[in-house]
């Protein structure tokens, strides 16, 4: 085998795995935060205390498996079914999608965490079925859907304006100095979309037509607006 490739080894391993924490970080954090938000208000409200460990320790470990689930399901090309689609479409089916998994696993998780404790079937079926609480996981599964419509939303709305450009808008620029260029980017670019789909390639690439000229025209307005 070839020494080079052999040294690589580690080297892609490394780069692989923090691919993939990057991967998983971002929708970890935030369920995290959200769902020990909605335990915090929840223990304030009904229980009037401010926290209890063993519902932060529920929120987190819910939170790691949404993060995970996020990472598997992105690698599935199925996900992608509505890419290009009005932005309703991509959102509402992502969100359906991530929450469905997500309650086969809770209900997977929860079965087999019963399978433990219980010494027969009819003792897994009692406590699934009568002794569980499914009011409390129906209410928990409702708020997943809930967080992961607001994710989905972000996630798409950043994929369209270009990844990194939302947080540097919220971070970096001032909305007043960004807000009609980025209207204006934003504009050009379906306009480009609209002319590439109704378009015949001869006519888009010809700057004797309308349409191609209006193409170039677009093109050296987002290259003066990117100098």
């Amino acid at each position: 085998m070839n020494t080079a490739a052999v040294a690589s080894l580690p080297r892609r391993f490394f780069h692989g795995w923090i691919a993939i924490f990057r991967h998983l970080l971002p929708p970890t954090a935030y369920f995290f935060v959200a769902f020990n938000l909605i335990v915090f208000t929840t223990n304030l409200l009904a229980h009037n205390y401010w926290f209890n460990l063993g519902s932060f320790m529920l929120a987190s470990t819910t939170a790691l498996i949404v993060g995970k689930v996020v990472l598997v399901v992105d690698k599935v090309r199925i996900i992608d079914k509505f890419r290009g689609a009005p932005l309703i479409q991509p959102i509402l089916y992502k969100t359906i999608f991530y929450s469905i998994v997500v309650l086969v696993v809770r209900l997977l998780e929860k079965i087999v965490d019963v399978a433990f404790d219980a010494h027969n079937l009819d003792q897994i079926y009692r406590m699934v079925l009568v002794d569980f609480t499914w009011h409390r996981f129906v209410a928990v599964q409702v708020w997943i859907f809930v967080c992961f419509l607001l994710y989905v939303t972000a996630s798409e709305l950043n994929a369209l304006v270009g990844d990194g450009q939302l947080r540097r808008l919220f971070f970096h620029h001032r909305s007043s100095e960004y807000g009609l260029t980025r209207r204006q980017h934003i504009r050009a670019l379906t306009e480009i979309s609209r002319l590439a789909r109704d378009t015949p390639r001869e006519r888009l690439l010809d700057p004797a037509t309308p349409q191609g000229s209006r193409l170039a025209e677009l093109i050296d307005r987002l290259r003066r607006r990117n100098a």
